[in-house]
């Protein structure tokens, strides 16, 4: 009956039909287990839908028209018509329409982006406004990794550090890091580096400084250990360091320069496993 009143020519009728439609949609995409019933019954009126909003006159229905029509796409189309719709409808907040919906649009756009031209920013730019709405409900809606999985396609990791904050930035690391064995270069030397910036985004030094050996790069390593001003936190970089076999030059201005030299230099290895055993108990006196 709504899909009917859309198709009359009472303009008037437009409004109140497609905020039921939309009323009926949303309240029921919180279901993940299958395809919720509204978009199951507005399947064989898809196509009506879509002609409707062709003939529609230009305005506020028609926007919201093209979110109904985007919303339906998810289940009924493989041409990304969902990524086409949305961009053409009201633009309202993607939180709305619920999580299968962002998810769904963000892999339309992810494989949107493969084919636009690099020469076409307008295109591109289109598209970077939506993936500015997705991140940021994925990271506050614990799917992180669909995040990182998006700004992996579309090759714009960069973008975590604008929207990743203390509660999810060690799972979004884990994640990176745990994609690097199965990425060719120098996509894998971006995920580590990608992760790395994070880590010395929330000062977890220890963390970074087994990335930036991952990556064997020196000056990085330096930079990491002297960045640290906690000494505690730096003579646990100096074992990491003493195990790879890495000794930096310190000035001699250092705090602890010699306690951190020592360690580096694995002198005292075996006395500080002894001292260590000690303390947990596993040796007698």
């Amino acid at each position: 009956m709504m899909v009917e009143r859309l198709g009359e020519e009472d303009s008037s009728l437009y409004r109140p039909a497609l905020e039921e439609l939309r009323r009926l949609i949303r309240s029921s995409t919180t279901s993940m287990t299958s395809v919720p019933k509204p978009l199951k019954f507005l399947r064989p009126h898809y196509a009506k839908l879509k002609e409707i909003y062709e003939g529609m006159a230009s305005g506020d229905n028609k926007h919201f028209c093209a979110d109904v029509v985007s919303v339906l796409a998810m289940t009924m189309s493989g041409d990304r018509e969902c990524l086409k719709y949305r961009l053409l409808g009201s633009q309202e907040e993607l939180a709305s329409w619920g999580h299968e919906y962002v998810r769904h649009l963000a892999g339309e756009v992810a494989k949107e982006w493969q084919e636009v031209d690099e020469s076409d920013k307008n295109q591109q730019d289109t598209l970077l406004k939506l993936v500015n709405e997705i991140v940021p409900y994925n990271m506050g809606h614990n799917a992180e990794h669909e995040a990182c999985d998006l700004l992996m396609e579309i090759e714009r990791l960069d973008m975590l550090e604008l929207y990743i904050d203390e509660n999810a930035y060690s799972k979004v690391c884990l994640y990176l890091t745990s994609c690097v064995s199965y990425v060719p270069e120098p996509e894998n030397s971006a995920l580590l580096k990608c992760a790395l910036n994070i880590f010395r985004k929330f000062s977890r030094y220890p963390e970074a400084l087994r990335l930036a050996l991952m990556l064997n790069d020196m000056e990085l390593v330096e930079n990491i250990f002297t960045s640290c001003k906690e000494i505690v936190t730096q003579k646990q970089m100096a074992y990491m360091l003493g195990r790879h076999g890495v000794f930096l030059e310190l000035s001699e201005d250092v705090e602890d320069y010699e306690d951190l030299t020592e360690i580096m230099s694995n002198v005292q290895l075996n006395s500080n496993f002894l001292a260590l055993a000690r303390e947990v108990h596993l040796l007698s006196y």
